[in-house]
């Protein structure tokens, strides 16, 4: 089942095309690494799936809907419940305990606040993450595998990563590529994955480059 279809995508931005009928699937269960140059659109790419830029070109479906049809609160509602999201640098609220941090994503889906903390704990529990009364008492690595928790916690379709490795050591870069590539299968969703390491890269089902516009094996340019 494709938790992601991007077909034709075309984008353009101050007269340079970072997209030209750019293809893309994602299967549950899987994983997609993509790499390429500084400036090539890497980042950007995530941001047409979430539906935070949209395309000059082409759809974007997710979880089989075409989020280019979706606009406003249908649009976020849509992506909140479909889309989970790790950021390089976590991106916790840091006055927040981890538990609140990974609880809040569920609120503002929608959920009652008795079943948030409970799947919030559970995530926490399952992904090692020590109680602490502020995000800010943890580690590099605890604080990555709390933003898993927080992407998770909705039950997503898609879970997107980008460059989640990069802030860390290599011994805990490691340990989070472990519990990121884990996902697909224990969490029976895609895993899309933004980043410059090809050590990181080689650990999904399938390593692209995004160059000139388009998507190709990675290595093979």
């Amino acid at each position: 089942m494709s938790v992601l279809t991007v077909r034709k995508l075309d984008y353009q931005i101050a007269g340079r095309v970072l997209f030209k009928s750019l293809e893309l699937e994602l299967a549950s269960g899987s994983s997609v690494a993509i790499t390429g140059s500084s400036g090539s659109g890497k980042s950007t790419l995530l941001s047409c799936v979430m539906g935070l830029i949209r395309p000059t070109g082409g759809t974007v479906h997710i979880d089989g809907t075409d989020i280019a049809g979706l606009r406003g609160a249908a649009l976020a509602r849509h992506r909140s419940t479909h889309i989970g999201m790790v950021f390089q640098f976590g991106e916790l609220l840091p006055e927040l305990s981890p538990l609140d941090n990974v609880a809040l994503a569920a609120l503002l889906a929608g959920t009652d606040r008795r079943t948030a903390y409970n799947k919030a704990e559970e995530l926490l529990s399952d992904l090692g993450v020590p109680d602490a009364d502020s995000s800010e008492e943890l580690s590099g690595g605890e604080r990555q595998r709390t933003a898993v928790a927080r992407a998770l916690v909705n039950a997503p379709a898609l879970l997107l990563a980008d460059e989640p490795t990069g802030a860390l050591d290599s011994a805990t870069r490691e340990k989070v590529a472990d519990i990121l590539f884990a996902m697909p299968d224990r969490y029976a969703c895609g895993l899309l994955v933004v980043t410059h390491d090809p050590a990181v890269a080689a650990r999904a089902d399938r390593a692209l480059t995004l160059a000139d516009g388009v998507l190709v094996p990675a290595g093979s340019r």
